[in-house]
């Protein structure tokens, strides 16, 4: 397994992620994946800015929305790295589904090939992206209809990014979460990383921090 999952990489820097992309080729080709259509180009735009700024230039873009082209995803598996942006994963699971961007992941999961992921797109690739309601929804709704919002479940634990901006009410909902739904969440500061190398182990850099049945857990270098 080759998957990378973050907070806000890359606009946080963090020279691991860069080497680990840097490992995948001289000059990486890197399929820059956002959960709807960009309309005006302004995220690509400032992806490519904030790639290049760490040494990356061949970004480019799959639209799995309103610009869907089925010939280039069906190639998604030539590109050297996978990168999952930041957004609403709930949007992007749907649209996920709908494109077969899905089946095509999981299969590049299987076969090694290096994917990236950051915030939003981080949890598409977790087993359940119903964190995220919990920033508009009550804990005793999102569990209940929990079932209807699965995702690829590359790993075995779901993510919570941006935990250092997070407010104490918020994380108390997460916690209450982890207890009810019977699930590991681990927690990310920006700028923290999770080097997944099988569904249930993974390494870090940066500031991680994992909840289980409600409570804070220690957590070391790999899955407990």
């Amino acid at each position: 397994m080759n998957l990378i999952l973050t907070s806000d990489f890359p606009f946080t820097a963090n020279v691991a992620v860069v080497d680990r992309i840097r490992a995948a080729a001289a000059a990486p080709r890197i399929a820059w994946i956002p959960p709807f259509t960009d309309k005006d180009g302004g995220q690509f735009a400032e992806a490519g800015r904030r790639f290049g700024e760490v040494g990356f230039t061949e970004l480019e873009h799959i639209d799995i929305d309103e610009d869907l082209d089925q010939v280039q995803l069906a190639y998604l598996h030539e590109f050297d790295v996978i990168y999952l942006s930041a957004g609403d994963p709930v949007r992007f699971r749907y649209n996920a589904i709908r494109a077969g961007l899905a089946g095509r992941l999981r299969q590049c999961v299987s076969h090694g090939r290096l994917i990236v992921a950051a915030s939003g797109g981080a949890l598409l690739l977790t087993p359940n992206v119903s964190l995220f309601r919990l920033e508009s929804e009550s804990v005793e709704q999102v569990v209940a209809t929990r079932g209807r919002f699965s995702a690829i479940g590359a790993v075995s634990y779901e993510v919570l990014p941006h935990v250092s901006r997070r407010e104490t009410g918020f994380i108390d909902k997460v916690l209450r979460y982890s207890n009810e739904a019977g699930t590991d969440v681990v927690a990310l500061a920006d700028g923290a990383a999770l080097f997944a190398t099988s569904r249930d182990v993974f390494e870090h850099v940066g500031t991680v921090t994992r909840y289980r049945r409600g409570e804070i857990i220690a957590t070391d270098a790999h899955a407990e």
